[in-house]
């Protein structure tokens, strides 16, 4: 593919390694399910990822990283069977709240993680993780994924190294080390024989929150991992100046919606 070999995956784990962005805890998880599950059921986005998805009322899917249900719910309306994985056991119990709602009963949960070992999960027909590989080893992930799946795989990834609009940072003076980028998949997939296929979902929203300006604090604070007090107060300033003071919300959120056949 290039005129020296290049380790795409080293790149990827060095990358990971160094970033500001660290990956939440299943008990970080837990507690963001109740807000998750309200935001998050219903979305364009939901309709956005299915809508790109090749599926029959014979599929069986396994949902990675599933939440509270967004995506698995709907998709078992449309599938045999959706196994439903994640390591958050208050995601799952969100889940179960949704499909008893909904009265969906052909879906099963799993707790389990990206790092666990997969071997009790069945082999199925489609594997998707929406927004949920924040993996330290993304060859690994992926070749997890491949290995389950008997017709192909659908997920997405954020575009661009910060879940936080850059604006935002330069104005409070966070200076950060972006994550890996989208395009290290594609590649990985690659060179694996695969020939991945590439569109862009782009979200209402970008995932900082600023309906107030507790709200747009504390949501900086999640996706950071922590801001100190003249961040704070920055973040304060540009929420008065820039949210309020002319109705420049943060940046809707770009997703690469990523797929490949693996039969």
């Amino acid at each position: 593919m290039f005129l020296d070999p290049i380790d795409f995956a080293a790149m990827y784990r060095n990358h990971k390694n160094v970033t500001d962005f660290k990956g939440k805890t299943s008990s970080d998880w837990d507690e963001k399910s109740s807000d998750m599950a309200a935001s998050t059921i219903d979305s364009p986005y939901v309709n956005d990822f299915i809508s790109r998805m090749n599926i029959t009322e014979d599929d069986v899917i396994l949902d990675i990283g599933c939440g509270p249900g967004a995506l698995s719910i709907p998709l078992a309306k449309k599938a045999k069977k959706v196994i439903a994985m994640d390591f958050s056991p208050q995601m799952l119990t969100q889940l179960e709240a949704y499909a008893a709602r909904e009265g969906v009963t052909n879906i099963q949960t799993i707790l389990l993680g990206w790092d666990d070992d997969w071997s009790t999960l069945p082999i199925v027909d489609i594997v998707v993780a929406s927004r949920s590989m924040e993996v330290n080893d993304a060859a690994i992930a992926l070749a997890k994924m491949s290995s389950q799946a008997r017709k192909g795989c659908y997920l997405t990834y954020k575009v661009g190294g910060s879940f936080v609009d850059m604006n935002i940072l330069d104005y409070i003076g966070k200076k950060i080390i972006t994550k890996p980028d989208y395009w290290y998949l594609p590649i990985l997939l690659y060179q694996k024989g695969y020939l991945p296929t590439i569109d862009y979902i782009t979200t209402g929203r970008g995932s900082i929150r600023s309906a107030n300006s507790e709200e747009f604090i504390q949501s900086l604070t999640w996706s950071l991992g922590g801001i100190d007090e003249e961040q704070e107060s920055k973040a304060r300033e540009y929420y008065d100046r820039f949210i309020t003071g002319e109705n420049r919300h943060p940046k809707p959120m770009q997703w690469a919606f990523i797929a490949w056949e693996t039969k």
